[in-house]
């Protein structure tokens, strides 16, 4: 996983867009009711009980996001059984359910209550409270984080998992940040209505997509290349045009048939537009580096697992592109799949490579040494694979030159 400053921005705006789901939505009014309203108290002291509460949130996602980082061998072992994806892949769906009203899951009265009449608690009060927002704000806010826990855990990088949350809270929290600090445009804030019941359908297909991604991991990986497609067709045609929430007003249903037509489209496009040739590997054995070396070949060998999205990227961008194609043909190009990793097959390069985590690229000089600072960890675009790539050949031809 790559944080780009486009993927921060991405995760930051996931953030704020949370705030807009039905059961997250009608806190703010709750939330505020802790600060009493700016009344008489400077703008100074409202913006700082504000910031409290909201750094209470951030800080409770980014321990949580650097858990899951720390643990990310723990996420990785447990995924990739199959029981538990089917598992996933239930949950998921039957919180998709929720969202297009066939049940709901409210928060308990005796916690909304105690949020609201806490008016005249301390520092430590607000941002206790700022702490366990999240919690009480389930289920909307909670299927994201559980898909963001998945993608960090698999990382194993504790900086990455503390980041990524961090940003995601940070987007979460401005509302409360704003209103806090001016609790009087609490007033001014549109009424719920039906494209808050809209929005809520739109994460339910989110949540649609997230099972079929779980249940393709669980019974066929070939499928996952098809989960972003159907979820675009699917949502597209039914947000847009069969369901009926908001359509008395004009301008809504002209929106919701737009952006419905869009998804329709970009399917198509994200369909004709892969490559379907690409790299073509062999199953990693140690005979195979042993003959690499007699032979003066240099070797890359790919880590990957059914159960890893970064895995999958990687074969369906990096390795379909024509210049990574080309470039590799002049390596022994080997795959160890480490779906299961405690497999001989798997434990032999995993242990003798020390490789932490999947996806991991890593590059053999033709005496079958690893190349010092070239392997890669997560997904990379080719653009980038080829640079990383430059560097490596530019080592051989530097350690052929020197030999002469």
């Amino acid at each position: 996983m790559e944080l780009t400053p486009i993927a921060l921005i991405g995760i930051f705006l996931s953030g704020l867009a949370l705030n807009l789901t039905p059961c997250v939505y009608p806190m703010l009014s709750v939330t505020v009711a802790l600060f009493g309203g700016r009344g008489e108290k400077p703008l100074s002291t409202a913006f700082r009980r504000a910031l409290l509460y909201v750094a209470g949130i951030a800080l409770m996602y980014s321990v949580l996001g650097l858990f899951a980082a720390l643990t990310g061998g723990l996420f990785g072992a447990v995924l990739q059984n199959r029981w538990v994806l089917l598992g996933v892949a239930f949950l998921m769906f039957a919180l998709a359910l929720s969202m297009f009203g066939l049940y709901e899951f409210q928060v308990p009265s005796f916690l909304l209550n105690w949020m609201g009449g806490k008016r005249k608690s301390g520092n430590i009060g607000i941002f206790l409270s700022g702490a366990c927002v999240g919690v009480f704000a389930a289920p909307c806010i909670g299927p994201p984080i559980v898909a963001l826990l998945t993608l960090v855990g698999r990382s194993t990088n504790p900086w990455l998992g503390f980041l990524v949350f961090f940003v995601l809270a940070l987007g979460l929290g401005l509302p409360y940040l704003v209103l806090g600090t001016f609790s009087g445009l609490l007033s001014k804030l549109p009424k719920s209505g039906a494209w808050l019941l809209w929005t809520k359908k739109v994460f339910g297909i989110v949540l649609l997509g997230l099972s079929f991604f779980y249940l393709a991991l669980s019974l066929y990986a070939d499928l996952l290349a098809l989960v972003i497609p159907i979820t675009l067709v699917g949502g597209g045609i039914y947000l847009g045009f069969l369901d009926r929430t908001g359509n008395e007003a004009f301008f809504f249903r002209k929106i919701k048939q737009l952006l419905g037509g869009f998804a329709v489209i970009a399917a198509l496009l994200l369909v004709g537009g892969t490559p379907r040739k690409g790299v073509v590997w062999e199953p990693y054995t140690p005979e195979k580096i042993t003959s690499a070396k007699q032979s003066g070949k240099p070797v890359i060998i790919d880590f990957f697992a059914d159960w890893c999205l970064p895995c999958h990227e990687l074969e369906r961008y990096t390795y379909t592109n024509e210049g990574v194609i080309r470039a590799l043909e002049s390596f022994t190009r080997l795959k160890v799949d480490a779906t299961d990793p405690t497999t001989p097959e798997a434990l032999e390069p995993i242990e003798r490579f020390e490789v932490l985590g999947v996806p991991t690229v890593l590059f053999l000089d033709p005496k079958g040494g690893e190349v010092p600072g070239s392997r890669i960890t997560g997904y990379v675009p080719p653009k980038k694979f080829l640079r990383n790539l430059e560097i490596v050949q530019g080592t051989f031809k530097n350690e052929k030159n020197a030999a002469q």
